[in-house]
């Protein structure tokens, strides 16, 4: 598990520090960073470190996983010096990585400059295939069809970078069980039913069933409802809710998770209603109280809320759970973003509640009731 990155003349950060734990939530308005945090550790991953010695060769900025451009896209505008420095701490505190990357403004590739690295960093999550997975914002919209891919699928354990295998990987492995004790909610603990009782969480009676079709190289996915004892023919995605497709792979990949692994989530929330929100964070709570390690980018009220409830009800301690909110002050004379951490109390409480820190509810309704 990572416990700290500390980044330093990267994007919005002249210098920033955050000490993780297992739930991590990244939040604040549009610009101020958060994507930057999970940015920084995307691009140590397919920058292809490797435990056997030898440093890295150079920072990629463009690559499967982000792309940022050239160098003068990745520094910092009021950088103090030529160069990037990235560092990770691990939960065994012998683990250490520190590397220093040279700023060429019109390369894509930043050339290694200096840094060290202690224990077993190349066998931490973040660069283990099996372990790790990334959600970026843009999922795979519904579709008749789904793209399948057996290197994806069985050999990384990946639901891909935008979900596009998410069907064929829970076709793949629908009966294979949940690991995760504290997620497991169905009568039977199969991938496919855990999938299907969380998805009843955030719409009652939604059932799903999908195929591998291993001749034509595809996956399908159909939903049906159920109502007492009735039963609706199946639809195909493109006929229901846009929102279901879109969290399936959050959910399959949560689920399918093992002590241990890494995931990193950009807004899980897009397309839901708010009930299934706060479902969704009370999933991410489970996830995280059985080992898994999560950094999840948010604009949702209501997943935090979901996260804190999960708090209350002890099905996570309020140790496990990282809130940082990520502000920019318009007055001020550089642009420089900051980062308030609120704790969570055993019931769940926050600490304090910065300025545009899930207020808009409570100044709209003000506004409304002068």
């Amino acid at each position: 598990m990572i416990t700290r990155l500390i980044i330093e003349n990267f994007k919005a950060f002249q210098y920033a520090e955050l000490n993780f734990t297992e739930l991590n939530l990244l939040t604040g308005i549009n610009g101020v960073g958060k994507s930057s945090i999970i940015q920084a550790l995307l691009l140590l991953r397919q920058s292809q470190y490797t435990s056997v010695g030898e440093p890295f060769a150079g920072l990629m900025l463009n690559g499967p996983l982000v792309t940022i451009g050239l160098g003068r896209d990745a520094q910092n505008a009021n950088a103090d010096s030529e160069y990037v420095n990235f560092e990770l701490q691990f939960e065994s505190y012998t683990d250490t990585l520190n590397a220093q990357f040279e700023f060429i403004a019109e390369s894509d590739f930043l050339p290694y400059a200096s840094g060290s690295h202690e224990g077993n960093v190349g066998d931490q999550p973040l660069f283990v295939e099996s372990r790790f997975q990334y959600l970026n914002a843009e999922r795979k919209s519904p579709s008749v069809i789904f793209p399948t891919s057996n290197y994806q699928v069985q050999q990384l354990r990946s639901v891909g970078k935008y979900g596009e295998f998410a069907v064929h990987f829970l076709a793949q492995y629908q009966r294979e069980p949940v690991v995760l004790a504290s997620a497991r909610i169905a009568q039977t603990n199969t991938l496919i039913d855990e999938v299907d009782a969380w998805f009843q969480r955030i719409s009652a009676g939604t059932r799903l069933t999908t195929t591998y079709r291993s001749d034509l190289n595809v996956a399908t996915l159909t939903y049906r409802f159920e109502a007492g004892e009735n039963v609706t023919p199946d639809f195909t995605p493109v006929n229901v809710g846009f929102g279901f497709t879109y969290v399936l792979p959050i959910i399959v990949a949560v689920l399918a998770a093992r002590p241990g692994d890494l995931l990193l989530i950009e807004n899980p929330e897009s397309h839901l209603h708010p009930q299934g929100q706060a479902q969704l964070g009370a999933l991410l709570a489970c996830a995280a109280a059985d080992g898994v390690q999560l950094i999840v980018e948010t604009h949702s009220d209501h997943l935090l809320n979901g996260v804190r409830v999960s708090v209350k009800e002890k099905n996570i301690k309020p140790e496990q759970v990282s809130v940082y909110y990520f502000e920019r002050d318009p007055d001020a004379d550089e642009h420089v973003t900051e980062i308030i951490q609120p704790t969570i109390d055993a019931n769940g409480r926050l600490s304090q509640q910065p300025r545009g820190f899930f207020d808009e509810y409570a100044r709209q309704l003000d506004r409304l009731l002068q």
